[in-house]
């Protein structure tokens, strides 16, 4: 290895990654070594074929726009050593950039300010300490961005941050979950495929109505009643943004008709909403109240049927019970498109600010048989307690949520993807499926810095 290649970890590549067709996703192969220049000019890693027990050679470089590109792959490597020599060679940390393809375009940098007023989360995100995890992170995911939209960069900047926020997270989820992900068409947002199974993906945020209130930063606590917060405002912005979207009529498109269409919905609409109103998304599209019933075998939770949201507007609720959307294969969720999540994932790949601390605490989803109330949780995000949660530690997709129409006329196979939460019904029920033995419901995130 020359001086001018460092080692780096199997976390830190895997973000570089992301720019790969199908993510950090080898097929047979597994990771072995990584190295990058100083400077992130070139990554490199050598995977090992457990079963034949050869090498792969893997090198990308940067483009003159930053994006990286594969320029070196091999297989018939018959040693790590002669494997970590080729990429070595090949990462060619002294050579200028590479070109753009004939007639590309160069987009837009992410984090050059083209506005005069500049969001307040904008602002935070490029003008803190505490943050520079998230910065170098969110940075990554957009150059692996396969086509964002010309407006992307300038809305990132300013008033529409936690929309374009959300598209990042999206990204990355699927990446990581093996899922070749296309922009060739303005809308919808996504196309994406994974083992012969398709889907059209449009993504979609509720927002402040007071667009000056966005970088308002008290937390917006949730309603004190239960039933107001599982069928009462909650639900009505998920009813009024999804429908809103829906008026579109996608699935008209001619590149989508008679195809798998989701929206794929997250909540901005007032800061720290994201973590309790999760709950009211499933009681809307499904219709339902869950509540808990004493019956002489115990305490069991049981699903009433409801037809309207609570408020003057009566909102019909169950948007999966109405033959109309039958369209609609499914509404994904996430809590997650925050800059709590993209600082945990850049931490610890390796971006770690002096002195910087990331703690985690909130509740996990209890599985156990009978179990009615969550499980709380307050772990350091380097500790091996947190670690231990899941195998390899925190992914992008373990917050991410599928909620399944059961009349949808193109459903979404559930191996499309497989790191997600699935919701679905059957006999009835509303049952949930998942390989993940803990998920998290909500958390909060604390930041410490030791002077």
């Amino acid at each position: 290895m020359t001086l001018t290649i460092q080692p780096i970890s199997e976390r830190e590549f895997e973000l570089y990654a992301l720019s790969l067709p199908r993510g950090p996703n080898f097929e047979r192969h597994i990771f072995h070594s990584a190295w990058k220049t100083p400077r992130s000019e070139a990554a490199g890693a050598v995977l090992i074929d457990p079963e034949q027990r050869t090498f792969r050679a893997l090198a990308m470089r940067r483009r003159v726009d930053h994006r990286f590109t594969v320029t070196h792959q091999t297989d018939d490597q018959s040693s790590a050593d002669e494997a970590a020599a080729v990429v070595a060679e090949a990462m060619r940390p002294e050579d200028p950039p590479e070109a753009l393809s004939p007639g590309e375009k160069r987009r837009p940098e992410l984090f050059v300010a083209r506005k005069k007023k500049l969001s307040e989360q904008f602002k935070i995100l490029t003008g803190t300490v505490t943050h520079i995890p998230a910065l170098m992170t969110i940075g990554e995911v957009y150059l692996a961005m396969p086509n964002p939209d010309h407006n992307f960069a300038s809305d990132f900047q300013t008033e529409n941050f936690d929309s374009r926020l959300w598209e990042l997270y999206l990204l990355a989820c699927l990446r990581e979950q093996g899922v070749m992900v296309a922009q060739d068409h303005p809308s919808p947002d996504f196309h994406i495929e994974r083992d012969g199974h398709a889907c059209w993906v449009e993504a979609v945020t509720t927002n402040p109505q007071d667009r000056r209130a966005h970088d308002i930063t008290v937390p917006v606590h949730a309603p004190d009643d239960l039933g107001e917060r599982l069928l009462g405002a909650p639900a009505a912005r998920f009813a009024k943004t999804l429908r809103s979207k829906l008026q579109r009529a996608y699935e008209k498109l001619p590149h989508v008709r008679g195809q798998p269409f989701a929206l794929a919905i997250a909540d901005f609409h007032a800061p720290s909403s994201m973590v309790w109103s999760r709950e009211a998304l499933p009681c809307y599209l499904y219709g339902v109240n869950p509540r808990v019933s004493e019956g002489p075998d115990g305490r069991r939770a049981i699903a009433e049927s409801v037809r309207t949201l609570r408020g003057d507007q009566k909102i019909p609720a169950g948007l999966f019970r109405d033959p109309a959307m039958a369209h609609v294969s499914a509404v994904v969720f996430s809590n997650a498109a925050t800059f709590s999540k993209f600082n945990r994932m850049g931490f610890l790949a390796g971006w770690r600010p002096k002195g910087l601390t990331i703690v985690r605490d909130g509740i996990l989803f209890d599985r156990n048989p009978g179990a009615l109330e969550p499980k709380p949780f307050r772990f350091d995000v380097l500790s091996d307690e947190y670690a231990s949660l899941w195998p390899g530690g925190e992914a992008w997709c373990q917050e991410l949520d599928v909620f399944h129409n059961p009349q949808a006329t193109h459903p979404i196979a559930f191996d499309l993807l497989p790191g997600a939460t699935h919701w679905f019904e059957r006999d009835g029920e509303i049952e949930c499926s998942t390989i993940w033995e803990w998920s998290v419901l909500s958390s909060v995130t604390h930041l410490k810095v030791e002077k």
